[in-house]
Protein backbone atom coordinates (compact mmCIF):
# COMPACT_ATOMS: atom_id res chain seq x y z
CA UNK A 1 0.00 0.00 0.00
CA UNK A 2 1.03 3.48 -0.70
CA UNK A 3 2.45 5.55 2.71
CA UNK A 4 1.09 9.16 1.91
CA UNK A 5 -0.96 11.04 -0.16
CA UNK A 6 -0.03 13.93 -2.42
CA UNK A 7 -1.99 17.54 -2.23
CA UNK A 8 -3.52 16.12 -5.16
CA UNK A 9 -4.86 13.07 -3.82
CA UNK A 10 -6.06 14.76 -0.39
CA UNK A 11 -8.35 16.97 -3.10
CA UNK A 12 -9.47 13.80 -5.26
CA UNK A 13 -10.72 11.85 -2.46
CA UNK A 14 -12.34 15.32 -0.65
CA UNK A 15 -13.93 15.84 -4.02
CA UNK A 16 -15.61 12.46 -3.94
CA UNK A 17 -16.35 12.39 -0.75
CA UNK A 18 -18.31 15.83 -1.67
CA UNK A 19 -19.62 14.50 -4.88
CA UNK A 20 -21.20 11.40 -2.73
CA UNK A 21 -22.60 13.24 -0.03
CA UNK A 22 -24.67 15.11 -2.85
CA UNK A 23 -26.36 12.35 -3.59
CA UNK A 24 -27.46 11.54 0.07
CA UNK A 25 -28.08 13.24 3.97
CA UNK A 26 -25.52 10.97 5.35
CA UNK A 27 -21.95 11.78 6.06
CA UNK A 28 -18.88 10.40 5.08
CA UNK A 29 -15.20 10.31 6.96
CA UNK A 30 -12.14 8.88 5.74
CA UNK A 31 -9.01 8.25 7.73
CA UNK A 32 -5.19 6.86 6.74
CA UNK A 33 -3.19 5.61 10.18
CA UNK A 34 0.46 5.18 9.26
CA UNK A 35 1.36 3.54 12.34
CA UNK A 36 0.94 0.13 13.95
CA UNK A 37 -2.32 -0.81 15.38
CA UNK A 38 -0.53 -3.43 17.43
CA UNK A 39 2.74 -3.30 19.40
CA UNK A 40 4.59 -6.36 18.38
CA UNK A 41 6.87 -6.68 21.31
CA UNK A 42 4.85 -8.90 23.72
CA UNK A 43 4.00 -11.37 20.87
CA UNK A 44 7.93 -11.56 19.79
CA UNK A 45 8.73 -11.70 23.66
CA UNK A 46 5.61 -14.32 23.77
CA UNK A 47 7.25 -16.51 20.95
CA UNK A 48 11.01 -16.61 21.87
CA UNK A 49 9.66 -17.89 25.24
CA UNK A 50 7.37 -20.95 23.77
CA UNK A 51 10.55 -21.87 21.96
CA UNK A 52 12.94 -21.57 24.71
CA UNK A 53 10.51 -23.97 26.73
CA UNK A 54 10.20 -26.41 23.90
CA UNK A 55 13.83 -26.93 23.14
CA UNK A 56 15.24 -28.60 26.41
CA UNK A 57 12.62 -31.48 26.33
CA UNK A 58 13.83 -32.65 22.55
CA UNK A 59 17.52 -32.09 23.72
CA UNK A 60 16.98 -33.73 27.24
CA UNK A 61 15.30 -37.20 25.72
CA UNK A 62 18.30 -37.54 22.89
CA UNK A 63 21.39 -35.76 24.08
CA UNK A 64 23.14 -36.32 27.24
CA UNK A 65 23.52 -32.76 28.24
CA UNK A 66 23.54 -32.16 32.02
CA UNK A 67 20.62 -29.76 33.51
CA UNK A 68 22.63 -26.60 33.62
CA UNK A 69 23.60 -26.94 29.94
CA UNK A 70 20.28 -27.07 28.87
CA UNK A 71 19.12 -23.94 31.29
CA UNK A 72 21.79 -22.22 29.90
CA UNK A 73 21.06 -22.95 26.33
CA UNK A 74 17.28 -21.89 27.17
CA UNK A 75 18.09 -18.80 28.34
CA UNK A 76 20.16 -18.44 24.80
CA UNK A 77 17.45 -19.35 22.88
CA UNK A 78 15.00 -16.79 24.25
CA UNK A 79 17.60 -13.84 23.85
CA UNK A 80 18.32 -14.96 20.28
CA UNK A 81 15.13 -15.64 19.25
CA UNK A 82 13.81 -12.40 21.09
CA UNK A 83 16.48 -10.10 19.15
CA UNK A 84 15.36 -11.14 15.99
CA UNK A 85 11.64 -10.81 16.46
CA UNK A 86 12.03 -7.53 18.04
CA UNK A 87 14.62 -5.90 15.84
CA UNK A 88 14.36 -7.41 12.74
CA UNK A 89 11.56 -6.97 9.95
CA UNK A 90 10.17 -10.27 10.94
CA UNK A 91 8.59 -9.38 14.25
CA UNK A 92 5.34 -7.90 12.51
CA UNK A 93 5.00 -11.13 11.37
CA UNK A 94 4.17 -12.88 14.39
CA UNK A 95 1.26 -11.09 15.57
CA UNK A 96 -1.96 -12.84 15.13
CA UNK A 97 -4.04 -12.09 12.10
CA UNK A 98 -7.30 -11.88 14.89
CA UNK A 99 -4.93 -9.27 17.17
CA UNK A 100 -4.55 -7.22 13.98
CA UNK A 101 -8.24 -7.56 12.94
CA UNK A 102 -9.36 -6.84 16.72
CA UNK A 103 -6.78 -3.75 16.98
CA UNK A 104 -8.17 -2.55 13.77
CA UNK A 105 -11.75 -2.49 14.43
CA UNK A 106 -11.23 -0.88 17.41
CA UNK A 107 -9.14 1.77 16.15
CA UNK A 108 -12.24 2.79 13.43
CA UNK A 109 -14.47 2.62 16.42
CA UNK A 110 -12.50 4.78 18.18
CA UNK A 111 -11.89 7.33 15.35
CA UNK A 112 -15.38 7.47 14.43
CA UNK A 113 -16.29 8.74 18.28
CA UNK A 114 -13.30 10.62 18.49
CA UNK A 115 -14.42 12.53 15.00
CA UNK A 116 -18.07 13.42 16.21
CA UNK A 117 -19.49 10.64 13.63
CA UNK A 118 -21.81 9.78 15.97
CA UNK A 119 -22.69 13.11 16.33
CA UNK A 120 -24.88 13.39 13.07
CA UNK A 121 -28.52 14.65 13.04
CA UNK A 122 -29.96 11.40 11.82
CA UNK A 123 -26.88 9.09 12.69
CA UNK A 124 -26.12 7.88 9.45
CA UNK A 125 -22.22 9.35 9.41
CA UNK A 126 -20.14 6.47 7.89
CA UNK A 127 -16.18 6.10 8.72
CA UNK A 128 -13.88 4.47 6.34
CA UNK A 129 -10.79 3.58 7.98
CA UNK A 130 -7.29 2.55 6.20
CA UNK A 131 -4.75 0.63 8.40
CA UNK A 132 -1.78 1.04 6.09
CA UNK A 133 0.53 -0.91 8.01
CA UNK A 134 -1.94 -4.33 8.53
CA UNK A 135 -3.33 -3.33 4.81
CA UNK A 136 -6.76 -3.24 5.96
CA UNK A 137 -9.81 -1.53 5.88
CA UNK A 138 -12.64 -0.91 8.56
CA UNK A 139 -16.36 0.86 8.08
CA UNK A 140 -18.01 2.03 10.42
CA UNK A 141 -21.53 2.74 10.14
CA UNK A 142 -24.29 5.01 12.60
CA UNK A 143 -27.13 2.94 13.76
CA UNK A 144 -29.42 5.20 11.76
CA UNK A 145 -27.51 3.58 8.69
CA UNK A 146 -26.33 0.34 9.47
CA UNK A 147 -29.58 -1.15 10.80
CA UNK A 148 -30.99 -0.66 7.53
CA UNK A 149 -27.93 -2.30 5.58
CA UNK A 150 -26.23 -4.50 7.88
CA UNK A 151 -23.23 -5.56 8.34
CA UNK A 152 -22.42 -6.98 5.07
CA UNK A 153 -23.41 -4.18 2.41
CA UNK A 154 -20.16 -2.57 3.53
CA UNK A 155 -17.98 -5.36 2.11
CA UNK A 156 -17.57 -3.69 -1.57
CA UNK A 157 -16.59 -0.32 0.38
CA UNK A 158 -13.90 -2.57 1.61
CA UNK A 159 -12.91 -4.11 -1.27
CA UNK A 160 -12.78 -1.22 -3.55
CA UNK A 161 -10.31 0.50 -1.56
CA UNK A 162 -8.15 -2.67 -0.87
CA UNK A 163 -7.86 -3.21 -4.87
CA UNK A 164 -6.99 0.23 -5.51
CA UNK A 165 -4.42 0.50 -2.40
CA UNK A 166 -2.64 -2.72 -3.24
CA UNK A 167 -1.99 -1.61 -6.76
CA UNK A 168 -0.03 1.05 -5.87
CA UNK A 169 -3.33 4.03 -6.10
CA UNK A 170 -4.44 4.83 -2.54
CA UNK A 171 -6.42 7.75 -3.77
CA UNK A 172 -8.07 5.86 -6.56
CA UNK A 173 -9.32 3.35 -4.24
CA UNK A 174 -10.37 5.75 -1.27
CA UNK A 175 -12.37 7.78 -4.13
CA UNK A 176 -13.67 4.16 -5.26
CA UNK A 177 -14.68 3.03 -1.62
CA UNK A 178 -15.86 6.54 -0.85
CA UNK A 179 -18.39 6.43 -4.31
CA UNK A 180 -19.73 2.71 -3.09
CA UNK A 181 -20.65 4.33 0.01
CA UNK A 182 -22.36 7.25 -1.16
CA UNK A 183 -24.49 4.47 -3.35
CA UNK A 184 -25.66 2.76 -0.19
CA UNK A 185 -26.17 5.64 1.91
CA UNK A 186 -28.24 7.34 -1.65
CA UNK A 187 -30.33 4.26 -1.75
CA UNK A 188 -31.29 4.51 1.96
CA UNK A 189 -30.87 8.44 3.31
CA UNK A 190 -31.53 10.15 0.18
CA UNK A 191 -30.69 14.01 0.63
CA UNK A 192 -33.25 16.09 2.14
CA UNK A 193 -34.17 20.22 2.01
CA UNK A 194 -31.93 21.84 3.77
CA UNK A 195 -29.31 19.13 4.61
CA UNK A 196 -26.00 20.53 5.63
CA UNK A 197 -22.82 19.16 5.59
CA UNK A 198 -21.94 18.52 9.24
CA UNK A 199 -18.69 17.10 8.74
CA UNK A 200 -15.64 18.35 6.80
CA UNK A 201 -14.44 16.47 3.71
CA UNK A 202 -10.80 16.43 4.26
CA UNK A 203 -8.69 12.88 4.72
CA UNK A 204 -7.33 12.53 8.24
CA UNK A 205 -3.76 11.02 8.13
CA UNK A 206 -3.04 9.84 11.77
Amino acid sequence: MADMLSESEHHTVAAAIRAAEAMTAGEIRVVVTTQPLVRHPFYALMWAALAALVLPWPLALFTAFSVPMLLSLQAIVFVLVGAVLLFTPLGPLVVPPSASRAAARGAAIDHFLAHGMHQTEARTGVLIMVALREHMVEVVADQGIHSRVGHEAWGNVCAAVLIGARAGRLADGLSAGVAEAGRILAAHVPPQPGDSNELPDRVVII
